[in-house]
């Protein structure tokens, strides 16, 4: 029995300390809200696939971790966790230091000013799925922008730079 409740309580645990995804997902229910009332029109399809695209830009995360950034410190000490099974130690460290991981692609002006042209362009020619998708994502990173300044006080570099940087050798 008391395993089965320190399960619970982990999960809880992960659950609380992963809520920032939550938060992303509650930003594509607002938006599949706003366009519901815009286009007096209800379509569960859209709600998934709003919920869908304010999840969609963090791939970009999974990416780097699994692609251009599998040699970095922070995905190091990430896979090192995982391995020795520091489930609640992965989750803070990732909590805390996802704010630090600047070398993201995807994570910038250039690419939400993408993302506001094809939504603008969906609008303009009726494309309600692209409206809906792109409209989420970049509601996403404007989330995470201002999600920078309440947390860290200003906004991340990232946001300034076009791309990636290259890692250097020492990992960083």
């Amino acid at each position: 029995m008391r395993r089965g409740v320190a399960r619970i309580k982990g999960l809880g645990f992960i659950l609380w300390h992963a809520r920032h995804n939550f938060y992303h997902v509650m930003v594509g229910l607002v938006w599949a809200w706003f366009l519901r009332e815009r286009w007096h029109e209800f379509n569960a399809r859209w709600i998934w696939l709003s919920v869908f695209g304010s999840l969609l830009p963090d791939v970009d995360h999974m990416i780097y971790f699994w692609g251009y950034g599998r040699n970095d410190g922070y995905t190091k000490q990430i896979k090192a966790f995982l391995k020795n099974k520091q489930w609640r130690l992965v989750t803070l460290f990732m909590e805390t230091g996802h704010k630090h991981n600047t070398n993201l692609s995807w994570h910038n002006y250039y690419f939400m000013l993408l993302l506001f042209a094809l939504a603008l362009v969906s609008s303009v020619y009726e494309w309600r799925v692209g409206v809906i998708l792109f409209g989420a994502m970049l509601l996403h990173y404007l989330f995470d922008i201002a999600d920078d300044v309440l947390t860290l006080g200003a906004i991340n570099p990232n946001w300034k730079r076009w791309g990636r940087e290259k890692i250097r050798a020492s990992g960083h």
